[in-house]
């Protein structure tokens, strides 16, 4: 009677995780709900590796963004550092703070938001460490936004890690 009530219970338990699993990767891997006005700056377009990345913003103006050191490590202090021209300082409202959501693209690598403090003239900085992955590369999602605000989310970079042998 115990050994059939748990079959039952068991194969529910295996059919309620299968559907939360996928539930997680179609909001991960599809993009669903994605801001369609976000600009997306993809590893292969500029590579973060070798030197600071620009994009035009969907509110106006350009914002740059660069890693040191380089190539961009893990489990070793990075510095971040946010250009905004004058125009996208207009459109975003000249923030005091901003942040810098760090998700790994492939598997959940915890909560990285560096908060990124304004030092004059549209430039942001800040510092965090990467934690290091299993797997030989990684690629992170860079995902500016004001402090506090990720539904004011306004661009992201997309950069590969490698692991060191």
């Amino acid at each position: 009677m115990f050994a059939h009530r748990f079959n039952r219970i068991a194969a529910w338990l295996v059919a309620l995780l299968l559907v939360a699993t996928a539930w997680v990767l179609a909001e991960r891997y599809l993009d669903i709900g994605a801001d369609a006005d976000l600009p997306i700056v993809q590893a292969q377009a500029c590579d973060l590796n070798a030197g600071p990345c620009s994009t035009a913003l969907a509110q106006g103006g350009e914002v740059r963004l660069e890693i040191t050191p380089r190539p961009v490590p893990m489990l070793r202090e990075l510095t971040l550092d946010l250009q905004l021209d004058a125009a996208a300082l207009s459109a975003l409202g000249a923030p005091e703070t901003l942040e810098l959501d760090l998700a790994g693209v492939e598997m959940y690598m915890g909560y990285q938001r560096p908060r990124l403090e304004h030092t004059g003239a549209g430039q942001y900085r800040g510092t965090t460490t990467l934690p290091i992955c299993t797997t030989e590369s990684m690629t992170w999602a860079a995902t500016a936004m004001p402090a506090g605000e990720p539904e004011a989310s306004f661009v992201q970079f997309r950069f590969i890690t490698a692991r060191d042998h």
